[in-house]
C-alpha cells in the first residue's frame, strides 16, 4: 500500500539573524533575530500525533473529514479540500482500519523529532502492532501558541516492512 502523502505549499523560511552588505549603499543591513522553534517534549509530541490520527480515525469512520480540515495550516486547507482528504485515505477507510487503537500505546519514532529549515516539526514513526502497523510522517506548522497540521501520511503496512 502506498502512503499518502498532502504536503501544503512550501512556508516562507524563518531564518536566523542575517546580515548582509548592500554593494550599491556599502551598508550593514539586519534581519531580525527570529525566535527559535524548539522540539516540544515528549508528552506534547505523543499527543500531536494521538490526537491527529484520532481525527483521522473519526474521519474515517464518519466520512466527515471537516474537523481533520480544520486542524490543518492555512496552506494545508487550500492544498486539500475536505474531498481530496476523503480520497487520499480511501484505502484506510474502505479496509477499516482501526487507526483510533493507536491512543493505546505510545508512538516509536523511526527519525528523532525535528524542527525543520521553516521552523516546522516533523514526527515520522508509526505504532508496531502485529501483523499490522500503523506508519505515519506528520509535519506541522506552529501557529500561535499551538501546532496545526502542514503534512500527513498514515498507512498500514505489514510488521515486518522496512521503516
Amino acid at each position: 500500500m502506498k502512503p499518502t502523502l498532502l504536503i501544503s505549499a512550501i512556508l516562507a523560511f524563518t531564518l536566523p539573524s542575517l546580515s548582509f552588505v548592500d554593494s550599491a549603499a556599502a551598508q550593514v543591513r539586519q534581519v531580525p533575530q527570529v525566535e527559535r522553534v524548539r522540539v516540544p517534549d515528549d508528552n506534547t509530541l505523543a499527543r500531536l500525533v494521538w490526537s491527529t490520527l484520532v481525527a483521522l480515525d473519526n474521519a474515517n469512520r464518519t466520512g466527515n473529514y471537516e474537523v481533520l480540515h480544520g486542524l490543518g495550516a492555512d496552506g494545508f486547507q487550500k492544498q486539500n479540500s475536505v474531498l481530496r482528504l476523503s480520497q487520499s485515505f480511501a484505502d484506510l477507510r474502505n479496509n477499516r482500519v482501526d487507526v483510533g487503537r493507536t491512543i493505546l500505546s505510545s508512538p516509536t519514532y523511526y527519525q528523532s523529532p525535528e524542527i525543520l529549515a521553516d521552523g516546522s516539526l516533523r514526527l515520522r514513526g508509526g505504532f508496531d502492532f502485529r501483523p499490522k502497523s500503523i506508519r505515519f510522517d506528520l509535519i506541522y506548522t506552529n501557529i500561535g501558541s499551538g501546532w496545526h497540521i502542514s503534512a500527513i501520511s498514515v498507512v498500514e503496512m505489514d510488521f515486518d516492512k522496512p521503516r
